[in-house]
């Protein structure tokens, strides 16, 4: 293959052009900080999905599951490696799935998508809007 087609196939292949084709996959999906409280109030069995490495500032109440261990977690034919909180969910329960400031969390949303499920929504802006919006309260430790 010559230099300039295969600059030309993997012209689209960048974190940025995978967030793109992510964020078209999931359209609608990808819903407000707002949407988002307001579905996971509504919504008593959601999933809040955060794709980030741990140790990252995370909205409180998510589960985690890396984006890169999110393949394995989310296969039901990897009994070993799976997340049963993520794999044996109903495939149409709702999953909203962010990360530090969005890009993760559309592509771990859409590869969800490719894996069966149904109900799937990414929060645009990450958890850095989100906390924007909705200030995580301080824990007051009492001495």
């Amino acid at each position: 293959m010559g230099t300039f087609l295969y600059f030309k196939k993997i012209k689209n292949c960048s974190f940025l052009a995978k967030v793109g084709a992510a964020s078209t996959a999931l359209g609608a999906n990808v819903i407000s900080p707002e949407a988002a409280s307001a579905l996971l109030e509504s919504t008593p069995d959601a999933l809040l999905l955060d794709v980030q490495d741990p140790g990252s500032d995370m909205i409180k109440g998510s589960h985690s599951a890396s984006l890169g261990t999110l393949p394995f977690k989310a296969s039901t034919d990897l009994p070993d490696f799976k997340d049963p909180l993520i794999a044996d969910r109903p495939k149409d329960g709702l999953i909203i799935v962010n990360c530090g400031l969005g890009g993760q969390a559309l592509l771990g949303a859409k590869l969800l998508l490719d894996y069966g499920f149904t109900n799937v929504k990414a929060i645009e802006g990450g958890c850095l809007a989100y906390n924007k919006a909705f200030p995580p309260c301080c824990d007051v430790k009492k001495g």
